[in-house]
């Protein structure tokens, strides 16, 4: 009855949303049924989504936790919210090239959407049903389509962007992240802080990918009178044999700059070093104009 309650007011949100006046041209407003089953599961069923507008998915059977995933590369979904049962998507902007949803169910089910922009409706309630003769398990035929395909429309969406580009995209979409906020990626706590200069400064979070380290920090300025800027980033690996420099890729602060009294997050991409055994490694954050500098050391990473 709860999750039942919950449904009913994401489809309440949804067709509430379309009360609101909106601009030419109108679309016309869809609740529709869709059957997933072995012969459309890797064409990719497509949702018809509008800016602005609440669209909802409902399906027969539970959803995995935090099974819902969007490869929003360019940041234009507004909201994408799930219950047992339901996704809620709330796109910032008409889509101008697809994006990939990928809804894994309890039983390990993975379904893939292609989320599409058209002139001539919008869905805001899609009802699914799952009719999987051959199930969609990881491994199966039809499931191994799909990921090809999701894979597939990540690549377009990363086309636009390469080498450096692409890391420092990354540490933006880190950026805007809540702290405390489910994620649909793995990542690990890090260890470590100081405070130096009237700024408290602390490891948050560490994320791997691809050969990179994304390290995010919060840097809290608790001097009353000064504002502080960001100027550059340096990493290296202390102790043992041979303690060197990290090449950093990326420092992306939350803020251009940070005012008194105010915390923002600092997000820090390097090349992953080959570290030897009881290495740790040492941030040095350093202000723009200033002498207000902020040494990290030995961070568990």
């Amino acid at each position: 009855m709860k999750h039942s309650a919950l449904a009913l007011v994401f489809i309440f949100l949804a067709l509430s949303a379309q009360a609101a006046p909106r601009r030419a041209p109108e679309r016309e407003l869809r609740r529709r049924s869709l059957t997933i089953d072995d012969a459309n599961v890797s064409t990719l069923p497509e949702i018809h989504v509008a800016k602005g507008v609440s669209t909802v998915l409902t399906f027969p059977t539970q959803l995995k936790e935090a099974g819902a995933f969007v490869a929003d590369v360019r940041n234009v979904m507004e909201f994408l919210s799930q219950t047992d049962r339901v996704v809620l998507l709330v796109p910032k902007q008409d889509l101008t090239s697809p994006l990939a949803l990928n809804v894994t169910l309890s039983d390990g089910t993975v379904l893939t959407f292609k989320l599409v922009s058209v002139p001539g409706d919008v869905d805001v309630q899609v009802d699914l049903s799952v009719s999987l003769e051959r199930g969609g398990s990881p491994d199966s035929a039809a499931a191994l389509k799909v990921s090809l395909a999701h894979a597939r429309a990540e690549l377009e969406e990363c086309q636009e962007m390469s080498g450096s580009a692409g890391v420092t995209k990354l540490a933006s979409l880190l950026v805007s992240q809540d702290l405390d906020s489910p994620h649909a990626f793995e990542r690990r706590p890090a260890h470590g802080g100081d405070r130096q200069s009237r700024l408290l400064v602390q490891a948050r979070w560490v994320y791997r990918l691809l050969g990179t380290t994304y390290v995010v920090l919060t840097v809290e300025n608790r001097d009353p009178s000064r504002t502080w800027v960001l100027d550059r980033v340096e990493v290296r690996l202390s102790g043992g044999t041979s303690p060197t420099g990290v090449k950093v890729l990326s420092a992306m602060p939350e803020m251009q700059a940070l005012p008194p009294d105010v915390e923002e997050k600092v997000v820090i991409a390097f090349a992953t070093p080959v570290r030897e055994r009881n290495q740790g490694v040492t941030v040095s954050l350093f202000e723009k104009d200033g002498r207000r500098h902020v040494v990290l050391e030995n961070l568990d990473l």
